[in-house]
């Protein structure tokens, strides 16, 4: 659901004039915490499986847009506050809410919006009895229809066993599984073995609890590649820099060299191959990454194969990987929640200035260009004395805003490399600011 969307779903929802298993109307806020709280867990736990829409502003039976009363009125931080203040939820899993106003026929309606998780069942450990009548711990609400399960009740075997396959993986396809237990690193296992899927070199690991996921890390022998990039030894070559600009940013010039994304790896489902991707080893191959996707510039989406191998492959693959080279990489390179918010925030910063259709060819404006210039990246003045090496990582693991270029100055795209360095980490600050300020 594209928040920019939202004013014409919820005018859609309203044109039905019924309620539905993902959205209710309300005439007027809550009159307590613990109504709102009920509703909120019963959203979160919808057999729907999708975001859903506690709208405010509706009578719920004429389906009159009345536009919303001040009385009891909330906001975003006094239910995040409620969600995260008061009760004690199973497993730490907390519902994800949001609350936008939108204007339908010119008055202000409040939507609550529950975003879709798979942390289902949601429920409490603890009685709320804070006022209202009370929400009772280990109860499973859920929204069946257009009816929520009362507070008195619990939902029936049946669907309780839905939420709970939902939080298991258990309903989707072998694709949507494989992101399930990719997100589960410690039930990985390595295999020594000599039995082999390919006449290639390999490591092999299999997911312990499903075997029938295994992950290759195949090591080719690709001489014959045309690209020169593919047989550097040095990432601080001439013919290297653009394609891992990022590397540039690790404050330990040792990660640039032995560059070779000569590899891959695979994650299988049986003998069916559900992600493949090239990986880039650097430091004599002690750090090996799932690049991010380059279309038009670097970042990755959270829900995608391409950034859970990537935390796979830090997690399992880099033996020496420092936890400061991993988090410079996180200050050049956007991490988007899902597709959806990656979509959302490109016309964001489209209408503010920056186009990404043709991302490094398009001139700037505006706002963007504005950012654009008040972007830092320093330059490493000390390339030949090792001995600055250790009092600069100490000097950026301190300060979490700065980006430093070490790529060598000889490198004859030593401009490029900064101008990438520079509009990434633009986006990557944008868009924590704009994050903050939906």
């Amino acid at each position: 659901m594209k928040y920019y969307d939202l004013e014409s779903e919820i005018s859609k929802l309203i044109e039905l004039h019924t309620e539905g298993e993902y959205w209710d109307f309300k005439q007027l806020w809550h009159s307590n915490n613990a109504d709102l709280l009920h509703d909120i867990i019963c959203m979160a736990n919808s057999l729907a499986n999708r975001d859903c829409f506690i709208i405010i502003g509706v009578e719920d039976r004429t389906y009159n847009v009345l536009g919303v009363n001040n009385e009891k009125r909330k906001n975003q931080q006094n239910v995040i506050d409620l969600l995260h203040q008061k009760p004690s939820w199973a497993g730490g899993y907390i519902p994800e809410v949001y609350v936008k106003t939108i204007f339908i026929a010119d008055k202000e309606i409040d939507v609550i919006i529950i975003k879709q998780s798979s942390n289902t069942p949601f429920y409490l450990l603890n009685d709320y009895t804070n006022e209202g009548q009370p929400v009772f711990k280990g109860a499973i609400y859920t929204r069946k229809g257009d009816t929520n399960t009362p507070k008195t009740e619990t939902a029936d075997l049946h669907d309780t066993e839905l939420l709970w396959k939902r939080r298991f993986g258990l309903l989707y396809n072998p694709s949507q599984r494989a992101k399930f237990y990719l997100k589960d690193l410690d039930n990985w296992e390595l295999v020594e073995s000599e039995d082999i899927k390919s006449d290639e070199e390999h490591t092999l690991f299999y997911y312990k609890l499903d075997p029938d996921y295994t992950i290759y890390l195949v090591y080719e022998n690709r001489s014959d590649a045309d690209d020169l990039i593919k047989n550097s030894n040095d990432s601080n070559e001439n013919n290297m820099g653009i394609e891992c600009f990022y590397i540039y940013a690790f404050c330990n010039i040792s990660y640039h060299t032995y560059y070779s994304d000569n590899n891959k790896i695979v994650l299988y489902y049986k003998n069916i191959p559900l992600f493949s991707s090239n990986v880039e080893c650097i430091d004599e191959g002690r750090t090996v990454m799932v690049p991010p996707i380059f279309w038009n510039d670097a970042y990755y989406i959270k829900d995608d194969f391409r950034y859970l191998m990537l935390e796979f492959s830090f997690y399992h693959l880099c033996t020496v990987y420092s936890s400061e080279a991993k988090e410079m990489f996180w200050r050049v390179i956007p991490v988007y929640d899902n597709e959806e918010e990656c979509n959302e925030f490109t016309i964001y910063v489209k209408s503010n200035g920056f186009s990404r259709e043709r991302f490094f060819e398009s001139k700037m404006e505006g706002i963007a260009l504005e950012r654009l210039n008040n972007t830092k990246i320093f330059d490493y003045k000390y390339y030949s004395d090792s001995t600055m090496i250790e009092r600069v990582s100490t000097y950026l693991v301190n300060n979490k805003e700065v980006v430093v270029n070490f790529c060598n100055p000889q490198n004859k795209k030593y401009n490029e490399i900064t101008r990438y360095l520079k509009i990434e980490k633009m986006l990557v600050d944008w868009l924590e600011e704009w994050r903050k300020n939906k």
